[in-house]
């Protein structure tokens, strides 16, 4: 993979994106997160607070960003049909459909019990709440300025376990194949899982109490 998708590749057709498709004229690219530089090809992964080298094997997505964004650099710009799909529904979209599989299951086991930390988490990425038939937290995130995700949550309670659903505006097919769809679907659902972990609260160890510090310090037994 790193082979046929490194930044020695695909960097022009990634600088291309420059004021295209959504991104602004500046010589980074923000999405999901991640800030590119197409100048150098370092990413930066604001999460993390981490910067990685062009294909370091450090930031596993490297290899699969470069590839979609090489990709997406290809496209024209169409306007968003509102016309939801799911993964079945797009030809052919068999190893697609299995991406959004384990997509949904990351987005199940983080959020499923606590569904409002989706929404948190969606917000911190750019995305938010949306009205839906159904659901307690349907969110609308735009893991590519022009591609959006819809995912769908209902918390799991006592008789039904958690459930997930994921659709993709029409006008995804403008701008990825198939397989990409899949991967993007599972970088977003990935990025989700992160800013989660970033928003947990700090376990701190519980302070000594007075008491016994200063029994402690007397060498005095309690009884």
């Amino acid at each position: 993979m790193r082979e046929l998708w490194n930044w020695e590749k695909c960097k022009e057709k990634i600088r291309s994106l420059k004021g295209r498709l959504g991104f602004p004229g500046t010589p980074t690219l923000k999405f999901l997160g991640y800030t590119l530089n197409i100048e150098n090809g370092k990413i930066y992964d604001n999460l993390k607070k981490i910067t990685f080298p062009p294909d370091s094997p450090k930031c596993k997505n490297l290899p699969n960003i470069y590839h979609i964004l090489s990709t997406y650099a290809k496209a024209k710009p169409t306007t968003e049909t509102h016309k939801l799909i799911t993964s079945k529904q797009l030809s052919g979209g068999k190893y697609c459909h299995v991406a959004v599989e384990r997509a949904k299951q990351t987005i199940r086991k983080t959020f499923g019990m606590k569904p409002e930390k989706l929404c948190e988490a969606a917000k911190l990425l750019g995305g938010y709440k949306i009205k839906f038939n159904y659901g307690d937290c349907p969110i609308k995130i735009y893991p590519l300025p022009l591609i959006p995700i819809i995912i769908i949550l209902t918390g799991e309670d006592q008789e039904f376990p958690a459930t997930t659903e994921i659709f993709f505006d029409e006008s995804i097919s403008n701008y990825l194949d198939l397989e990409q769809t899949g991967i993007l679907t599972e970088i977003t659902a990935e990025r989700l899982k992160d800013t989660h972990q970033t928003l947990k609260p700090t376990i701190k160890t519980p302070p000594i109490l007075f008491q016994q510090l200063n029994l402690n310090k007397l060498n005095v037994t309690q009884p």
